[in-house]
This record gives structure tokens, C-alpha cells and sequence, in this order.
């Protein structure tokens, strides 16, 4: 009796933090190749890769969201699905489960991992239960390390975000933008002298100069230049959480420490700045 040749997909993804050997060509290499050990055909259309995104939210990973939007096509596109491991599918418990569950009730398509292989004893249940919890502790405690590692060198004056406006990144800290940073004291120094931050806006888009994204001045964006204490040389960060619509960090707490890079505006300039800020108000 000839054996039924099932049709397979692929899901490879592949997070900043990976290492080498999670590469997609090694994932998919790998997948073929146990592919064909048990007679799974798998066409080029039915590889997914995810490039550089995390596993936390499968609704961020455009590739697994087209993969199960095919999953759920008639005829089924496929039999089963083949990962490197299960943490590639999803590394949140309740992603995984309801996918999976979804996969396996509405479509008929099993989510196999090539490298964790599972039996048909009930405790296979138990077993991808642990894992499932495994991969969802790695991630959280992952991002704990990160955020720790992060405050930690924002403490001694590191820089742990992109540069603002005025400045460009340099090997270690911040450094001043020659063509920017004259802007950002004309920006003061008309704030402080009676323009508005919507005419400042014009002033600037008149003069066609472009945020650090590429895009025409707003009010906001003004204000937040005006209200960012980086122009006099410190680095501020959030301590509480990020607080929704919070972009001039009033509502949450904000630590400020002394940065290694170079100030564009004085002490004074910037106060000044401030308390006409609170004026208006």
C-alpha cells in the first residue's frame, strides 16, 4: 500500500535576540529535511518567515497571520504545520492554545515541532503544556533583562534610545548634528522670544526643514523639542510604565540623569523655555 504523501507548511521565525543557528535558512533546512524523513511534501508557497519580530503577539507577525488565514481555506491548503520549535509558533501560552486549538478543530492542520517531537499518549498534553509555560517564562523574563540592562545603562549616562533631532548617533552617546543643532537653538530662542509653537512650526516648514522622521513640523513636535532637557545635556527615561499619550513625559515618573553627550542650549535657555510653557498654560 502506497503511503499518503501529506502537504506540509512551514513557519519560521526569527527575533532580534536569536542566535545563529535559529537562522531562517537553517530553520528551513532543517524542516526539509524532516520533510522528507516522513513523506510530507512542502511547496515554496507554504514557507511563512517572519523576519525580526517576537513571539509575544501573533497578531504583529504578518507572515503566521497569512499562514493561518490559508489554514482556514477549503479545501485545506495543507495537512500540517512544521516548526523548529514550538516557541517559533508562539511564545505566549494563550496564542498558542487558541491557534493551535483553532487549527486543529476547524481545519484538521496539526502544529508539529520538528526538534520536540510528541507522541499520541495523553501526556503529550502535559509535555506541550510545559513547554508552551517554558517558552512564555523565557520571554517574560527576557524582556525583564533587557528593561534591567537598559535602566542600567541609561543610570551611567548611556544612551538607550534613537537620537533626537539636533543630534546623530556616535559610537557610545550622542552626537551634535552641525546642520540640525543651530535650529534647535533658533527654536529656543523664538519660543522664549514670543512665537507661538504652531508659528514656529510654520516658520520651520517654510524653511522646508524636516523632523528627524522625515515629516512637516507640527505644534507637537515643536513642544517636544522645547520640553526635552537632552538639548542641555541630560537623558530623561520613564520609571513608571509608559503612560499612554504621555509623549512630554508629565504624567509618568521621569528620571534624569547627566549624559555623556554634549549640550546644544544652556541651563537658562531651557528654563526659560520652560516657565513660559507653564505660562501658557
Amino acid at each position: 500500500m502506497v503511503k499518503h504523501v501529506q502537504t506540509g507548511a512551514a513557519y519560521v521565525r526569527v527575533s532580534t535576540e536569536d542566535q545563529l543557528e535559529y537562522s531562517p535558512d537553517s530553520q528551513i533546512r532543517k524542516i526539509r529535511e524532516y520533510a522528507d524523513r516522513h513523506q510530507i511534501d512542502l511547496p515554496d508557497q507554504y514557507i511563512y518567515v517572519d523576519m525580526g519580530v517576537s513571539g509575544k503577539y501573533a497578531r504583529k507577525r504578518p507572515d503566521f497571520m497569512k499562514m493561518i488565514s490559508d489554514a482556514k481555506k477549503k479545501p485545506r491548503p495543507f495537512d500540517v504545520i512544521l516548526v523548529w520549535k514550538f516557541s517559533r509558533f508562539a511564545r505566549s501560552r494563550q496564542d498558542s492554545i487558541l491557534y493551535k486549538s483553532m487549527l486543529r478543530k476547524e481545519c484538521g492542520i496539526d502544529v508539529v515541532s520538528i526538534t520536540e517531537q510528541l507522541s499520541d499518549d495523553p501526556t503529550s498534553i502535559l509535555i506541550e503544556a510545559l513547554l508552551e509555560a517554558m517558552d512564555e517564562y523565557y520571554s517574560i523574563n527576557l524582556a525583564q533583562e533587557v528593561k534591567r540592562g537598559m535602566n542600567e545603562k541609561f543610570s551611567r549616562g548611556g544612551v538607550v534610545s534613537v537620537p533626537p533631532f539636533g543630534y546623530r548617533m556616535g559610537e557610545s552617546h550622542f552626537e551634535i548634528d552641525e546642520t540640525r543643532a543651530p535650529v534647535v537653538q533658533k527654536i529656543f530662542e523664538q519660543f522664549v522670544e514670543g512665537m507661538s509653537c504652531s508659528q514656529i512650526a510654520k516658520w520651520l516648514n517654510a524653511m522646508e526643514i524636516r523632523t528627524i522622521r522625515g515629516k512637516r513640523f507640527e505644534k507637537r513636535s515643536v513642544k517636544y523639542i522645547l520640553m526635552n532637557p537632552v538639548y542641555t545635556g541630560k537623558l530623561r527615561r520613564g520609571t513608571g510604565g509608559k503612560v499612554s499619550c504621555d509623549r512630554y513625559y508629565q504624567k509618568e515618573q521621569v528620571r534624569i540623569v547627566r549624559g555623556e553627550h554634549l549640550p546644544i542650549i544652556s541651563e537658562e535657555l531651557f528654563g526659560k523655555a520652560q516657565r513660559k510653557m507653564q505660562d501658557e498654560k
